[in-house]
């Protein structure tokens, strides 16, 4: 019986036990310490899960279930394994001076267990076979441009700090031990932002893509109403998200800018024009003008965005990361929030010009608040 969804289903819990089994061995990283689920553990859940979706798939693959009854066992079992996998992840977070670290292997197993739920889904609706194929390619192919522009522009960047450093522009000291000082972390900001451009050209060539398809021009009355809106509409909820997790006794995480700007402000002055000048641009043209518009061929805008906006959220993971559980949620909540209004702002206008507007004067304001801040000191 070809039938994809069930094929790619046992695939998907296959994935989630073997990163699960490779946790006991050590291989890849789990949550310390262990967080329990009555007498079991979270992780002890999590396998039992996957081992019940991996079994409803196969039994459809070989008729001893229908569609519908193998698709929601699955779901359900999938979603037990998500589960007991985030009550591993923030489990530790809720013991009082208890610190938790958290390894690669939670990312994964939420991973597969998302995928293996959306497969089980698939099953249970009678989703076709083609139409699968259709969202898988799509979103492999967005997901590896974001990706592959990260690594590439990254890549780039630590080319130009290397050249920087030689020609006497930062300090050689910039490049050892892996220290980052804030004229090296501007240089790092304009590599990735010139490697992210010359990807995403090359990525536009191979689509197809013209300089009308590019979507600049010169913004009229409408398009300068969303990018003030827009600003305006980030700000608010900026503050508003801010104040919520507060009054909560929470927090987000530091992002690495943060960090660096607290040993050096000053370089804050010159990362408020990169925000217009190289980072919005860069970012916009990669995740609006290219994957969103690419994801509009399979899915509705609305999803596209949405999908665009998970895309750019793995994308800023790295960011985050050092910080606890919550706090990197919060922080990716944010990030995402961001970037499904700017791909909104590109839905309403058509025009790159305005989230290029909006996401530049978000970081831009951010800066200035960071170092008036940090330095006490409002006048620049």
């Amino acid at each position: 019986m070809d039938d994809t969804a069930a094929n790619w289903g046992v695939l998907a819990a296959g994935i989630g036990l073997v990163v699960l089994v490779a946790t006991e061995t050590g291989l890849v990283g789990w949550v310390t310490p262990t967080t329990g689920v009555g007498p079991v553990t979270a992780r002890q859940v999590a396998v039992a899960g996957f081992v019940v979706a991996a079994l409803a798939f196969s039994f459809v693959r070989h008729g001893a279930l229908d569609r519908r009854q193998a698709g929601l066992a699955a779901v359900g079992a999938s979603a037990i394994a998500t589960l007991a996998t985030l009550v591993a992840f923030f489990g530790p977070e809720f013991r009082p001076g208890v610190e938790a670290t958290v390894g690669l292997a939670v990312y994964l197993t939420m991973l597969a267990g998302g995928i293996t739920v959306a497969l089980g889904w698939a099953l249970s609706t009678g989703v076709a076979n083609n139409r699968l194929y259709t969202v898988a390619r799509a979103l492999s192919v967005a997901t590896g441009i974001g990706l592959a522009g990260f690594l590439v522009g990254t890549l780039f960047a630590q080319f130009v700090v290397l050249g920087a450093a030689l020609v006497g522009l930062i300090s050689s000291g910039a490049l050892d031990g892996g220290t980052v000082t804030g004229p090296a972390y501007i240089t790092l900001t304009v590599g990735i932002g010139v490697g992210f451009v010359g990807f995403g050209a090359a990525v536009a060539s191979q689509l197809d893509r013209t300089w009308d398809d590019l979507d600049l021009r010169r913004p009229g009355l409408r398009d300068i109403g969303y990018g003030v809106g827009g600003v305006v509409v980030l700000m608010v909820a900026l503050f508003g998200f801010s104040y919520i997790i507060q009054a909560l006794g929470l927090e987000a995480a530091r992002s690495s800018v943060e960090e660096l700007a607290r040993e050096d402000p000053s370089f804050l002055l010159v990362m408020m024009p990169l925000a217009f000048l190289t980072i919005a641009p860069s970012e916009e043209f990669i995740y609006r003008n290219i994957i969103q518009k690419y994801l509009y061929d399979d899915f509705s805008e609305i999803q596209a965005i949405v999908l665009t906006s998970a895309v750019f959220g793995i994308v800023h993971f790295g960011q985050y990361a050092a910080g606890t559980p919550t706090q990197t949620v919060l922080s990716l909540l944010l990030v995402f929030v961001l970037s499904t209004l700017l791909g909104l702002s590109y839905l309403k206008t058509e025009n790159l010009l305005v989230p290029i507007f909006i996401h530049g004067a978000f970081n831009a304001i951010q800066f200035l608040t960071l170092y008036i801040q940090i330095t006490g000191n409002p006048v620049i």
